[in-house]
């Protein structure tokens, strides 16, 4: 007699993961006062496009960063749209980043409380499998932390995606499998990672089924597809010209240092914790076939980014590490749920399950850091904002210690309608542009006055905030000095 996964063995994880979960969240509510300006973050980006679609409006001209840009040409509209009604609301963009982040969770706890239930599982599991998702390292270093919240919301939608294949795995397609499509069309234009990831778990269903159902299946992709189409065809017609192209996860499993341990890790851990668990789960059930099969593509990401072939395959080696090990996290916490327990000590499983746990505390208590408040430096550059009159941009830069440079791009968009030719969001224009943007550092650097003036002009900056020693650089290099705090000065081209 098969022997079901106890709920008491989830209590003690549950409580670990939801309180720190719950810490975590709080510790970030300091955004909703306080501009994130530190250099762990990609809020600020992300806060700046919710600004930037109100003023500039979609796949229209945007002037505040690149010396202007298309907005939403690349940049994934599905978190924007979706949350734009609340930032007319709050009227706040710091405030609407914050409450997207936990409408967002509450909405995925609701999909798998409701999947979960469809899947005859119990509102314990469901919970639990919320928080070993969204309550590990991995999700809160991204989604809290990070301000991955496009990403975030993407996962809400392929969370239900792959909700809906596990239920019609086992039954027959009807009218209701076509609910599947508006969550499809979001994840294709919320984010890159999840269009990509969500229609290679398609696949399963497709497998199993008979040729009527696949032509439901295939419809249901395509409509969401072609809905998508006002703005993946020019994404697709731009992507190669942009820095988008460049990035490949190629860039951190090709090689173990410092800077890509982390994904080395996850890519080696996950995927052998995946085939322990599909090992035990197949040899658990009845339809051993069927079940092979269905998880055959989750199997297959399995094995090439275990072996490393995924940095070889085209398409698939643009989805980084973390993305596709919480692909196959929602797997194996399905799985573990469904497991003979005849087969395994309960008493291994209670206590890896507190180990685990336990682990991915410690982990982000050691590598993701709490909320970062403003050190003097950061209140002296923002208080030259109210000084700049003309297209600026930072040279120089000693913030890189204490906070990220482009951010400041974002806040000076936002709070002061100032336009850079510099900007946070690499992927709107090419990479012969950024090349010039970062070569102005080096000017400065060797002191190359005419060279500096002469790049400048071409880039149509007129004002140049940096710090310390380049001040008086720019002092004896004849710009025309406009503020000068104790560490931050802002000066004019003469």
């Amino acid at each position: 007699m098969k022997r079901e996964f106890n709920d008491k063995w989830l209590y003690i994880p549950i409580l670990i993961l939801g309180v720190y979960l719950i810490t975590r969240l709080i510790n970030q509510s300091q955004l909703i006062w306080m501009f994130p300006l530190d250099k762990y973050n990609d809020w600020a980006s992300y806060l700046a496009q919710m600004h930037f679609l109100k003023e500039c409006g979609f796949h229209s001209f945007c002037p505040y960063w690149y010396n202007g840009f298309t907005a939403f040409q690349i940049t994934q509209p599905g978190w924007y749209f979706f949350f734009y009604p609340l930032y007319l609301i709050t009227k706040n963009v710091q405030l609407t980043g914050y409450l997207a982040l936990i409408i967002t969770l509450i909405l995925s706890l609701i999909a798998l409380y409701i999947g979960y239930k469809k899947l005859d599982l119990s509102k314990t599991k469901s919970l639990a499998s919320f928080l070993f998702f969204f309550g590990n390292a991995i999700a809160i270093g991204n989604f809290v932390r990070l301000g991955k919240v496009h990403e975030l919301f993407a996962w809400f939608n392929g969370i239900v995606i792959f909700l809906f294949l596990l239920y019609y795995k086992d039954k027959r397609l009807d009218k209701n499998f076509f609910f599947i499509i508006p969550f499809y069309f979001l994840a294709i234009i919320t984010h890159q990672n999840l269009a990509i990831i969500s229609s290679f778990a398609f696949l399963g269903l497709i497998l199993i089924k008979n040729n009527k159902e696949r032509i439901k299946i295939i419809i249901s992709m395509l409509i969401s597809i072609f809905a998508a189409s006002f703005w993946l065809i020019d994404y697709i017609k731009n992507f190669f010209s942009t820095t988008s192209k460049t990035i490949i996860v190629g860039s951190t499993l090709s090689k173990i240092n410092v800077a890509t341990y982390n994904d080395n890790i996850v890519a080696t851990v996950i995927p052998l914790i995946f085939f322990i668990t599909l090992y035990f789960y197949i040899k658990s059930i009845k339809n051993k076939k069927t079940e092979f099969i269905f998880l055959l593509p989750v199997s297959f990401v399995s094995f090439i980014l275990l072996t490393r072939l995924i940095i070889f395959i085209p398409v698939l080696n643009h989805v980084f590490p973390d993305s596709y090990a919480l692909f196959l996290l929602f797997f194996v916490i399905f799985m573990l749920f469904k497991i003979d327990y005849n087969l395994i000590n309960k008493k291994y499983l209670i206590v890896g399950l507190i180990i685990l746990s336990l682990t991915s505390v410690a982990l982000n208590e050691a590598f993701t850091p709490k909320f970062i408040k403003h050190t003097n430096l950061e209140e002296e550059t923002i208080s030259l904002f109210e000084n700049v009159e003309n297209k600026y941009i930072i040279l120089g830069s000693p913030l890189r210690k204490t906070s990220y440079q482009n951010a400041y791009y974002s806040y000076a968009a936002i709070y002061y309608n100032l336009s850079t030719a510099g900007g946070w969001y690499p992927s709107a224009t090419t990479p012969e542009y950024i090349n010039k943007i970062e070569n102005l550092d080096n000017l400065l650097k060797n002191k190359e006055c005419s060279e500096l003036k002469s790049s400048l002009n071409k880039l149509n900056v007129k004002e140049v905030i940096t710090y310390e020693d380049n001040c008086k650089f720019l002092s004896e290099c004849e710009f025309n000095k406009k503020v000068n705090k104790s560490r931050a000065c802002l000066y004019s081209l003469g």
